[in-house]
């Protein structure tokens, strides 16, 4: 790929994945190419409904995403908008959509102004109900899945969606493998019952 890596989907492997930022951080390097292929969103979005299995050459879809942290679940809606439902494209082979944030370009003298994940706007409070109750929108969340599930029901409240446990296995269905979604539905409905 020859222009740089911006905001929207690609066909890419790991490895290419690995060009294109260090293309971004070094743009000496821009001598060195990858596979990368930027697609539409109808096009993606037609490759992930037909399973996003890799290819010949061990790519699947990413989306490449720009902006401050908190702003990703919202531009993620833009080119994914069914992203929180539960993934029916899903078969043997096939590999979760990849979301990769852009980093932030800034100086050598600005520093790094971000705050914690659990300081966020939209998931402080969620983290003070679970710090008070254990519950994470009125659910049952045990510790070892904590931040996970408030970071999608953080997600799920901005996209308007209501946080339930079947909405946030929907939701993380998209990028987990079916087993971890099992293990995570098992302890969710072991601590709310």
């Amino acid at each position: 790929m020859s222009e740089p890596l911006r905001e929207g989907w690609y066909l890419m492997s790991v490895r290419d994945l690995e060009i294109e930022l260090a293309r971004l951080r070094e743009p000496d390097a821009a001598s060195i190419t990858s596979h990368a292929e930027p697609l539409s969103t109808e096009h993606a979005l037609a490759y992930r409904d037909a399973g996003n299995l890799p290819d010949e050459l061990d790519r699947s879809l990413r989306l490449i995403l720009s902006g401050p942290p908190e702003t990703l679940a919202a531009r993620r809606l833009l080119f994914e908008p069914d992203f929180h439902e539960e993934p029916r494209w899903r078969r043997p082979g096939s590999k979760p959509v990849n979301i990769v944030p852009l980093p932030e370009p800034r100086t050598r003298r600005e520093p790094a102004t971000a705050s914690a994940w659990w300081e966020q706007d939209d998931v402080a409070p969620l983290e003070m109900e679970w710090r008070r109750s254990g519950t994470i929108e009125g659910i049952s969340v045990p510790a070892d899945y904590r931040s996970f599930v408030i970071k999608t029901a953080a997600s799920l409240r901005k996209a308007g969606k209501e946080v339930t446990v079947d909405s946030i296995l929907a939701s993380v269905a998209r990028w987990l493998a079916p087993d971890q979604v099992d293990e995570l539905a098992r302890a969710l409905r072991a601590a709310d019952p």
